[in-house]
């Protein structure tokens, strides 16, 4: 009798791992076949690009334009291309206004995949634009899409990567981070409705903002603090250690590049 419950034991036991096996096989190489199909959109020499973005020099940016066009001809809810160089953070960003949540599990090409893409949210302009705008993205085990984000919370790194490139159709907006916080977006505990944001009507509405920023920062990099006027950008991924956590960068708009009109 002991024998036998223990062949079933085993049995149920190979089973399981074989199962697991089979699932965690399966989430890395569809997760693999994300990152190969996003490889293939990244633009040319985006290292080149980069260079003189703080200094305000635009022939790099204009030199990417056609391919950027070249993408959102390819699907037009393309919104921009986000990066932070030194880090594997490079990406397309969608954005749908009536289907706010379209992307959190599709790619480029709309088709269904875990990773989801990069996606504004409905309420920013990304082009005026608004003085809040937010990126929302996973934050994939195997580093994807906003993954090593967790990376900046370590100041040496944060010192040394802490600009951020967001080419849309209109300009190139260059951001310095100042902040990365957390916290809980339960209802029944939450804070801070930062998801709410896009404009400041006043100061004090500014002012109030940055409080609650500041309140929930678990690292800060002072020399690159916003003040009123300036122009915020949000990346938003999950954070683990609150229930329903998110983990929210914060960086402020040190430098702009305009598209010339002819050029469009």
């Amino acid at each position: 009798m002991k024998k036998g419950i223990t062949i079933v034991l085993i049995v149920v036991c190979v089973v399981v791992f074989g199962y697991s096996a089979y699932q965690l096989l399966s989430y890395y190489s569809a997760n693999s076949a994300a990152e190969r199909d996003f490889a293939q959109l990244l633009p040319p020499d985006l290292a080149s690009a980069d260079a003189g973005a703080e200094d305000g020099d635009s022939a790099a940016y204009l030199a990417l334009l056609p391919y950027y066009d070249g993408l959102r001809a390819q699907n037009s809810d393309m919104v921009g291309w986000l990066r932070i160089p030194g880090s594997r953070i490079s990406y397309p960003v969608m954005q749908t206004i009536n289907s706010p949540e379209y992307y959190l599990d599709k790619d480029f090409k709309k088709n269904y995949q875990v990773n989801g893409s990069l996606f504004a949210s409905n309420i920013s302009d990304v082009n005026l634009p608004s003085d809040v705008v937010i990126i929302y993205g996973h934050r994939m085990k195997s580093g994807a899409m906003f993954g090593r984000m967790g990376d900046f919370l370590n100041q040496d790194y944060l010192s040394k990567n802490d600009t951020v490139v967001f080419d849309t159709f209109t300009a190139r907006n260059v951001y310095k981070i100042y902040c990365l916080f957390s916290l809980s977006v339960d209802p029944s505990v939450n804070v801070f409705d930062y998801y709410d944001y896009n404009q400041f009507g006043d100061e004090q509405a500014f002012n109030d903002f940055m409080a609650q920023v500041q309140g929930l920062a678990n690292i800060v990099n002072p020399s690159n603090a916003p003040k009123f006027g300036d122009k915020i950008l949000l990346l938003s991924t999950c954070e683990y250690t609150h229930a329903d956590g998110r983990l929210v960068m914060v960086a402020v708009r040190t430098n702009e590049i305009k598209r010339p009109v002819a050029v469009q």
